[in-house]
């Protein structure tokens, strides 16, 4: 990508920075924010502000309600691999990109987003928990070290981190060499609108339509200005059908019923209503006792049994081998072995829920 400037192709506006034509080189490198109509619309209602910073930073401003919105587009420099190396690209991006940062007004919410070639591992969260969350995924580099001091010093959050999804939606980019998978690109957004950024994962089919070796990022924001109350609601009582079935958990719940305290029955000074809620209380309390779900946490189909959960699970480590073997002599192999178990699992559960829908 050489040069920089706006361009409109159909529906959509490119706002685009990048490596100067007057020197054109094969290792030139660009950053761009694609706007849709809608978008686009933001940010002309704001005086269509945007700045060129330099071919690894550009900065869009949209004007929302009841807040604008800075995004600012990043293209980090790799690992250096020793001091020389991070004096003459990692130094300087890093000082462009915070007076990029500093020019962004206060009241504003800040997206930093971008290939950050960064690598953070969950060490980070003890140390640094008000910057990175339980859920980072690799070994810090330095330029990881890089970013977490970046963050700190401006209040920022690497939002990624904050929430639980499958490895392979995590991680956006896998080594050549070693075949192995890293999560490289992230979303920095200032604190105060932290719990704006309601989720963020990475959609792997996306990136073969562009030609590029990194999976397409999804940020999800929804705008919270009042702090939320938490709302602590009462858990359903989840029954386990298998014990429903046990002949051991139905006598010992009629036991129960049997040895309800007769206290309940002859209190005199409460009403109808007062002894129907007592017996549908004790009741629950049976029921809990006798036939309460011990995986309640998970949410499962009703159909679904042990064999064919075991089996989901053999297809997703199938799934993960065959993409870290990629583009090597043992990708047929894994590949294979992905598809049969795929086939296999659809089978089983087609065959169960057929089953399912007969015992009802």
């Amino acid at each position: 990508m050489y040069d920089n400037g706006t361009t409109v192709i159909g529906d959509y506006t490119f706002i685009y920075s990048g490596h100067s034509s007057t020197d054109k080189t094969h290792s030139a490198h660009g950053v761009a924010v694609c706007l849709n109509e809608q978008a686009t619309t933001a940010w002309k209602n704001l005086g269509a502000i945007w700045e060129a910073i330099n071919e690894r930073i550009v900065m869009v401003r949209l004007a929302c309600k009841p807040i604008n919105v800075t995004v600012i587009a990043v293209y980090a420099p790799v690992n250096p691999k020793n001091q020389q190396m991070a004096s003459t690209t990692t130094d300087p991006f890093y000082t462009d990109l915070q007076s990029t940062l500093d020019k962004v007004p206060r009241s504003d919410m800040v997206l930093i987003i971008g290939d950050f070639n960064a690598r953070i591992g969950m060490q980070q969260h003890t140390t640094s928990r008000t910057v990175v969350g339980p859920h980072a995924v690799d070994t810090i580099n330095n330029n990881g070290e890089r970013l977490i001091d970046f963050c700190s010093l401006n209040n920022l959050v690497i939002s990624n981190t904050f929430f639980q999804h499958k490895p392979i939606h995590q991680k956006s980019w896998m080594h050549p060499g070693r075949k192995t998978w890293h999560m490289l690109d992230y979303t920095l957004v200032n604190k105060q609108f932290r719990t704006s950024v309601e989720d963020v994962r990475v959609h792997r089919t996306a990136a073969g339509a562009i030609g590029t070796d990194h999976h397409l990022l999804r940020i999800k924001l929804k705008f919270h200005l009042k702090s939320r109350r938490k709302v602590i609601k009462s858990q359903p009582l989840r029954i386990d059908r298998k014990k429903l079935k046990n002949e051991q958990h139905k006598l010992a719940f009629q036991a129960q019923l049997n040895n309800r305290p007769q206290q309940q029955h002859t209190s005199t000074t409460s009403t109808i209503d007062d002894k129907y809620n007592a017996f549908v209380d004790y009741v629950r309390q049976a029921s809990r006792a006798s036939f309460q779900d011990d995986q309640a946490g998970r949410k499962y189909k009703e159909w679904l049994t042990d064999e064919i959960l075991d089996l989901v699970d053999k297809k997703a480590k199938a799934f993960l081998d065959w993409q870290n073997f990629r583009d090597t002599r043992l990708e047929s192999k894994y590949r294979t072995s992905y598809r049969l178990l795929r086939n296999l699992a659809k089978k089983k559960i087609e065959a169960r829920q057929v089953e399912y829908w007969d015992e009802l």
